[in-house]
């Protein structure tokens, strides 16, 4: 894995960011927030089906379904350039010392909720409003960028966490660093479950 390139790519991705949601007071950090961590997340469900790994699904009464399992932990928690592992190291660096939020108590959250039709991420936002958000600019930049810039489909999730990295530090310079890191996992993790046939 060549994070050095894949962090330059990163860069490109995040003046977009800078771009898209500047606003007359400056970056809207809560969008670009929601933005990054919400590509994070879709990109390690992305990455799964493209390498045709394995999915547990969900499916609720609705008939919605939603879609968990040992492979898409794997990009999201478990591996050294994991979406977790990013987001602990912007903790690690620029939080010492306040508490870090309890990650399990955000994938239990998550997990007690999903399919629910009253859930909402950060308590604001309907999921599948945000997914199609995402699902949009994924396909939007997915030629000329996303594509462009790995080199394999295990390369997105590590692409959108070093995306997600930089965006945390930005944010940080507005709302409370444990916050961040609960907000940014909180988007990622629930928009990892999800694909069409959620929404």
């Amino acid at each position: 894995m060549d994070i050095n390139r894949l962090s330059k790519n990163a860069s490109a991705i995040i003046n977009m960011f800078n771009g898209v949601f500047n606003t007359p007071k400056g970056l809207d950090v809560q969008k670009a927030l929601l933005y990054a961590s919400g590509l994070a997340g879709y990109a390690c469900h992305q990455t799964v089906k493209a390498s045709k790994e394995p999915f547990v699904v969900l499916e609720t009464a609705e008939h919605k379904k939603f879609y968990m399992g040992d492979a898409l932990n794997k990009y999201l928690y478990e591996d050294r350039y994991s979406v977790l592992a990013f987001c602990n190291g912007f903790f690690d660096n620029f939080a010492k010392g306040e508490p870090r939020p309890d990650v399990m108590d955000i994938i239990k959250k998550s997990a007690a909720e999903v399919g629910n039709k009253n859930h909402t991420i950060w308590g604001a936002y309907q999921p599948r409003q945000v997914y199609a958000e995402i699902k949009n600019c994924w396909d939007g930049i997915y030629d000329n960028m996303t594509a462009a810039y790995c080199q394999s489909p295990q390369e997105w999730p590590v692409l959108f966490a070093i995306v997600l990295q930089n965006i945390m530090i930005t944010a940080a310079q507005v709302i409370p660093k444990p916050a961040v890191y609960r907000l940014a996992l909180e988007c990622a993790v629930d928009i990892s479950k999800m694909d069409n046939d959620s929404v």
